[in-house]
């Protein structure tokens, strides 16, 4: 700065007003875009949504983060809900001023009450031809709605019963031959967290093993675990405990 300035206080400091009057205008522009954009995709992201039959569900964003929200009419909607969303707003994220992840914030009034086996809807496609990753997506977590796959007690040894289902869907995984997978170990929350954290990466390990097995393709396949850190019910019943012990598939192309 010049000794000019210098000389002058009151200029000094009526510069200095006008370089951060100036600073604030240009953030508050840039933050306004920033709100269109995320409005705008929050819109979108509805009606894929609701294209992908979950009329109930949307996205928020918050801070870089998507969570997705609303009253599911039931637990096994709400995971077949997040699962789908994982694939089909994926090229959404990572967009500057939209979000960076995906959350599943969502809430269902039918967590506490029973639930009636249905029978595993599949995708018409899959009786015959090739699936996308996403209506692969889709039909993985229909088949799961009424089954899940299970381990020994604390343990991450397949149990025998889960033999069947996982030769259903090491099936369905052949008809989207150029789906990534993602096999994701969640347990509940009972014991310690570090040791629910190993557990649930060792069965998902198990899992993408039993699959690599049965001749997919190892190098299409990860295993990660998330211990208790994604909990479907946080109550503490031995049916929320049932719930939260899973193993989920998460597909991209």
């Amino acid at each position: 700065m010049s000794r000019r300035w210098w000389s002058c206080p009151v200029c000094t400091v009526l510069g200095l007003v006008g370089l951060a009057l100036l600073a604030w205008w240009l953030i508050g522009r840039g933050d306004g875009k920033a709100d269109a954009v995320r409005q705008r995709t929050e819109a979108d992201a509805a009606e894929v949504l609701s294209a992908a039959g979950f009329p109930w569900a949307r996205l928020k964003i918050d801070n870089e983060v998507g969570r997705i929200v609303g009253d599911a009419p039931s637990v096994a909607q709400r995971t077949a809900a997040y699962a789908a969303a994982n694939t089909t707003l994926l090229p959404m994220m990572g967009v500057p001023g939209v979000f960076a992840r995906l959350e599943d914030g969502q809430s269902s009034p039918a967590l506490a009450l029973p639930e009636v086996p249905a029978v595993p809807k599949v995708p018409q496609a899959a009786a015959s031809g090739a699936l996308t990753a996403e209506d692969c997506q889709v039909a993985m977590a229909r088949v799961l709605e009424s089954r899940q796959i299970r381990f020994k007690l604390a343990s991450a040894e397949l149990d025998p019963s889960s033999v069947p289902l996982l030769d259903q869907l090491h099936g369905l995984s052949r008809r989207c031959p150029q789906a990534r997978m993602r096999v994701e170990g969640h347990t509940d929350a009972q014991g310690d967290a570090v040791a629910n954290m190993r557990l649930s990466q060792r069965r998902a390990q198990a899992v993408v093993e039993a699959l690599a097995k049965r001749g997919m393709a190892a190098n299409r396949l990860q295993a990660q675990g998330f211990g208790e850190e994604r909990l479907l019910d946080a109550g503490s019943t031995p049916e929320a405990h049932e719930r939260n012990r899973r193993i989920e598939f998460h597909l991209a192309p």
